[in-house]
């Protein structure tokens, strides 16, 4: 799927070094900013959790798990306005689908995508919408949650691979509000006293260890 800060380029590189700290006693593989699920659905896991704090991208990631086939083909401008407009009037799924779909860049509602200055075709929508469809078989087990990753029960979570795809510093917002960088932080280090903790970001504190870096142009 489409998706600001998406992974998919980079998952040739980053699922093999994901893969290779899962084992026969891994309880489960984590991911709490699962985005459009481009690294989540590459991994080998028997139990497979995603959770993202946008209602929408996890309503829609539900929704095509169970009725991907009845995804429209594309979106139009006129309908992509209607829904930006109008939200009140449209389920979670459809939100998400024109929202993430047929947006610049991918970005929630970021402004109508074209192919080309006057092209009102709807085909970049298709092509998101044609890929979104291309990854729901890989979406079938994983198990989808609307959450912050301050709000996971950790207690429960022990023994698990968890990977982090944090906004990165510095770049484009996936919502209004900052990051909460300096909670993260401590999060991360309390979660890691029990389980396997793999960040993307451009810089860490020192206390974190860089496993693997490379040069990309984006």
């Amino acid at each position: 799927m489409r998706y600001v800060g998406s992974k998919n380029k980079l998952s040739k590189d980053l699922a093999p070094i994901i893969q290779g700290y899962i084992n026969k006693d891994t309880k489960g593989y984590l991911e709490p900013f699962v985005g459009g699920a481009n690294m989540i659905d590459k991994i080998q896991c028997s139990n497979k959790i995603g959770c993202d704090i946008h209602r929408q991208l996890i309503a829609l990631l539900q929704y095509a798990q169970e009725y991907g086939d009845l995804l429209p083909e594309r979106i139009l401008e006129d309908t992509y306005n209607e829904v930006k407009n109008n939200k009140e009037k449209y389920e979670d799924w459809y939100l998400g689908l024109v929202g993430f779909c047929s947006s610049f860049g991918a970005k929630y509602f970021g402004g109508y995508a074209r192919d080309g200055k006057g092209d009102n075709s709807g085909k970049w929508s298709a092509g998101a919408i044609k890929n979104l469809k291309k990854q729901i078989p890989n979406l079938k087990n994983i198990k989808f949650q609307c959450c912050s990753f301050l709000d996971l029960p950790k207690d429960k979570i022990r023994g698990y691979v968890i990977y982090c795809d944090i906004p990165y510093k510095g770049t484009t917002k996936y919502k209004t509000e900052e990051f909460p960088y300096e909670k993260f932080y401590e999060w991360a280090k309390e979660m890691s006293i029990h389980n396997t903790i793999l960040i993307s970001e451009y810089n860490m504190p020192d206390e974190f260890e860089c496993i693997w870096e490379k040069e990309h142009k984006h």
